[in-house]
Order: C-alpha cells, then structure tokens, then sequence
C-alpha cells in the first residue's frame, strides 16, 4: 500500500510542483516569455514560457494548440510580429517563422475588464502568470461559477489552477458526479483528470472488480494501470480478485507468471496471503530449489520458505552447519541459529569449551551466555 500512495502522491505533487509558482500577489504590467512553434496540419501547437528576470512568481512552462485564423497579422518570415487576442488579454509575439516551426519572445498584456471580472468572483490578485493561463485556457468568471456551483463553494485558488491547468470541464466534474461520485472531494476530482479516468474507465473497473468502487480505489486502479487483461489473467492463474485484491496484486507486481512459476515447484493450493507474502519477501521458484535442495527431511510449506527467506537462509549457510556436524538440523532450528549469529566458526569454539558436540539448544544456550557475559 505504500507504494499506491506513493504513486497517487507523485501524481498530485506533479500539479502542486506547477501550481505554486502560479500563486502569489500579481504586480501590474506585462509578462515576457519565450515561445516555440510547430505547424500540425492547420493547428500551431505552442509552447509558452515565461522569463523570470522581471518577476518571482517562477517559470511557468504551457501548452497550446492554436488556430492560424485565431492569430492577428500571422506570416512566415524572419522577425515577424502577430498576436493573440482572447477576452483573457493579448499576447504579442516577435520571431522568426518558418513553414514547420518558429520561435521567439512573446509579451503578454492582460485585459482590465477580465481581471476585475475574477476578483467580483472570488480571485483578487491573481499573479501574471496565472492569468497567462486562464487565458490561454479560456477560463473565466463563468466558468468558476458553474465549478462552485456544482458543490464546490469553497475553491482555492491553488485547486482552480489545478482545474484549468488540466483542462477540467463543466461536462466531465458533472458526468463524475452523475457516475456514483456526487460528492467527491476537488482533491479527488483533480487526481482523477491527472489520471485521465473518465465515466467510461469507471465502468469498466466497476465491472472488472464485481462492484461498488471508491475514489480511491479508481485512483489506485488508473496509477497502477489495472486493466480487463491483467484481471483476466489472474482469472485464469486461478483467482477472482476483489477490487483491493487487485490493487495489492498489482502494486506488488505480482503477474500471472509470477503464480505460475510458483505453482509450477508444486503449490497447486497457494492462497493469496501466500502469494502476497512471498512476493513482498522476494520469493523467486530459484529461491524455492535452493531451500529445497538443502535436504530437509520434512516437505516445506510456504511459511517455512517465507521464515528461511526472512532470516536470508541460502544453501550456503545451511552447507557449513551441515559441514560442521548438524546435518539433520530442521528448518525451525536453522532459523534459531541464524537468529543467535551461530556459525561454523562458533560451533567448533562451543565443542571445544563442552568436549563433545552440543545439541542444538545446547548451542543456543553458549550463544546467550556469551552474549550476557560480553555485555558485562
């Protein structure tokens, strides 16, 4: 389960590390940046990011696809100057354009009557930077209004950025909402845009996990890429996961072949706290022929190859106890030795101190001993 949160933390952190250089008191002005073009088919796709030697707001780095008739004064040529104008304000850009490509500076001059039109909703003092955004975005006081009425009264400035960053529209929050998740948290709703879960991937995940699904449990689903195919397979490995089954299934990295090797050395009734347990322990089918060919003479279960691999038990070890007169030493008692540091060396130091060969408790007894006297 770390790892799941660890993931879901990557994926909103990735929003927070972009949002909160947006944040912050705006100065009156204009914001230069730089700008990079490439022509796709009638689009221009941009990317747009802001110098930070006049300001500290930070670099803020956006995409956007723009039509050549949206633009003022478009042409290709060295030093040209055109401009994009949207209610959000201008942005004039100088440069060099060529059939495929361009680049150069841009200055952006945001529009009075827009910025007053997000302070009367909420959002005075919006740094350049953000407004550069929600420009180039299209969101407006209309748009912020129709979020905070879907249940959303209290919006930060932080999650609305977040919202329009991600293209978050009025259709998606409310066809999330309509799909079992009316009242699910901003927080929430952003992850699942940052994860691309749209109505028709919780769907499919509900009737892959044969049931009701959280928000959380979709999160985990859409970061771990949980699909129909990996359920399927572990279908036919022999297990009908739950929904939180299949989150742990695969957050652990357990594939069917994985099970498959496992069941191939023998364990045909493996359950999936064992095939958990062994995963998380590193359990490889190796692993399994290694302790096997130790010579045990009782037939190891899969907690005993668990306690052997927790303890790193190899053949190794258990070759110079054998070596060193225990060659019928249980599974049970070679973990108590590896527990008290009994090695060879120790073994022939005992028998010299006793006489003869100590039996196995006998040994564990010397190493206790020899512990409490070297504490003293």
């Amino acid at each position: 389960m770390k790892r799941i949160l660890s993931i879901l933390s990557i994926v909103i952190s990735m929003f927070l590390l972009f949002v909160n250089p947006l944040c912050g008191q705006s100065r009156t002005g204009k914001l230069n940046g730089t700008w990079e073009m490439e022509v796709k088919g009638n689009d221009l796709h941009f990317e747009f990011e802001t110098s930070t030697e006049e300001d500290h707001d930070g670099k803020m780095k956006n995409s956007y696809t723009i039509s050549k008739s949206d633009l003022s004064g478009y042409s290709s040529g060295k030093n040209m100057t055109f401009s994009l104008i949207k209610p959000g304000g201008e942005i004039k850009m100088t440069g060099d354009v060529e059939s495929d490509k361009g680049e150069g500076t841009f200055v952006y001059t945001p529009n009075e009557a827009y910025v007053k039109s997000l302070a009367d909703v909420g959002y005075k003092g919006l740094s350049l930077h953000v407004l550069l955004l929600f420009t180039l975005k299209d969101a407006d006081a209309d748009y912020i209004r129709n979020v905070k009425s879907l249940g959303y009264a209290d919006l930060s400035e932080e999650n609305l950025i977040a919202l329009v960053a991600l293209n978050v529209s009025i259709d998606y929050i409310t066809n999330i909402q309509n799909d079992g998740f009316e009242n699910i948290p901003i927080s929430q709703l952003i992850g699942f845009k940052a994860l691309k879960v749209d109505p028709d991937y919780i769907a499919r995940m509900k009737k892959l996990s044969g049931g009701d699904l959280s928000a959380a449990n979709i999160m985990s689903f859409a970061a771990l890429k949980v699909d129909e195919k990996y359920a399927e397979e572990m279908y036919k490995s022999g297990y009908k996961l739950s929904g939180n089954d299949l989150i742990t299934f695969k957050a652990m990295g357990i594939t069917p072949e994985y099970i498959k090797e496992v069941m191939a050395m023998g364990f045909t009734e493996i359950s999936k706290d064992d095939i958990i347990q062994l995963k998380a322990q590193k359990v490889t089918p190796e692993y399994i022929k290694e302790v096997r060919e130790m010579g045990f003479r009782e037939e190891l279960s899969i907690s005993v190859i668990i306690k052997l691999k927790i303890f790193k038990i190899n053949k190794e070890y258990f070759d110079k106890i054998k070596s060193a007169g225990y060659p019928d030493v249980s599974p049970d008692e070679l973990v108590e030795f590896k527990i008290f540091k009994i090695d060879k060396e120790f073994i022939e130091k005992a028998t010299k101190f006793v006489g003869s060969k100590p039996s196995v408790k006998k040994l564990i007894q010397l190493r206790i001993a020899e512990g409490n006297h070297n504490s003293h």
